[in-house]
């Protein structure tokens, strides 16, 4: 593991500055010291209390999503400043009001294979007088990177922050309080919902061989990045997704069917996924893991070896 500061502007990455915009938020309270909430739009967010201040995870879809995020943190934690943000990836959806965390003093933490887009989209320049850092000329963003894993402990909590390995993306973090048995899970387990196999930097493959190490994990309650906070069910129903298709997947392959008649196989009882619809979601998915294992079949000397995986300290649940 490896946690170092990075100070060097690189190329942006991310869209453009987003305006402001009412936002409401659904505050839960998971534990003693520890909140998640449901905006409006965009992904969920949670926070917990550290030391003298807070972590928050994952920070809205917009700059008026972060400030109202900020606003019911301070709420929630007596105005206890936020110390550190922890993105889980850099989707827009995730981390485009990292920006207002900045501005009110945070420490951004994020996988280092998501160093580029972030660090490029926090130290940006603006003229846009709304956005949360203008003004602010004598602030210098630095950005935190892990590599496979950080622990923040402060004496009363401990809070494991991960890396398992390619799955939604390649630089997907989980953060794992072991004492409250809660999991900040990202975008690797939703609840209610299909995964997202068919985005240009998801691994199907290696998101089967992640979700184990996932369901390893010692909790009782789980922040997905979108769907019901509070169940854990969607890491079952994830990993029961994602090998499923691609057993489908791989049938159709070997079995010579044409990217054009995908969809028709699919309709068929025998390549339909219970309690699944036929929904373009799951279109989508198929025809993405389906040119991954027709690109892996055509040159098989060239797929590339997957990066090893960290599994989680099972000693840390109390």
């Amino acid at each position: 593991m490896r946690f170092r500061a990075a100070t060097l502007a690189l190329l942006l990455a991310f869209p453009a500055l987003a305006a402001s915009a009412q936002t409401t938020l659904a505050v839960q309270k998971l534990a003693d010291g520890v909140w998640a909430a449901q905006p409006d739009k965009g992904a969920n967010v949670g926070w917990f209390l550290y030391g003298d201040g807070v972590v928050a995870v994952d920070s809205g879809i917009d700059n008026g999503t972060a400030k109202e995020i900020l606003r019911q943190i301070a709420e929630t934690t007596g105005g206890k400043p936020v110390r550190y943000l922890v993105l889980t990836h850099a989707h827009a959806d995730h981390s485009t009001g990292a920006r207002a965390f900045v501005a009110a003093g945070a420490q951004v933490i994020c996988h280092e294979n998501a160093a580029t887009p972030v660090l490029a989209y926090i130290t940006q320049a603006s003229k846009d007088p709304s956005d949360p850092m203008s003004g602010k000329r004598t602030l210098s963003p630095t950005l935190a990177t892990v590599s496979e894993r950080l622990i923040l402990f402060d004496g009363r909590r401990r809070a494991d922050i991960q890396w398992l390995g390619p799955a939604h993306t390649n630089g997907d973090l989980v953060i794992l309080l072991p004492n409250e048995k809660v999991l900040f899970a990202g975008d690797l387990a939703p609840n209610g919902r299909l995964p997202d196999l068919h985005l240009p930097d998801a691994d199907p493959e290696a998101w089967a061989k992640t979700l184990p190490r996932l369901a390893a994990a010692p909790i009782e309650k789980m922040v997905p990045g979108h769907g019901v906070i509070g169940p854990k069910t969607g890491i079952a129903d994830t990993l029961a997704y994602v090998r499923a298709l691609s057993e489908i997947v791989q049938k159709l392959v070997r079995s010579g069917v044409r990217e054009e008649y995908v969809e028709i196989r699919l309709r068929e009882p025998d390549n339909r996924i219970p309690n699944v619809p036929l929904s373009d979601a799951h279109l989508k998915n198929a025809l993405a893991v389906y040119k991954r294992e027709k690109a892996k079949a055509a040159n098989p000397a060239t797929t590339p070896q997957r990066a090893p995986v960290v599994t989680p300290n099972r000693k840390t649940s109390s």
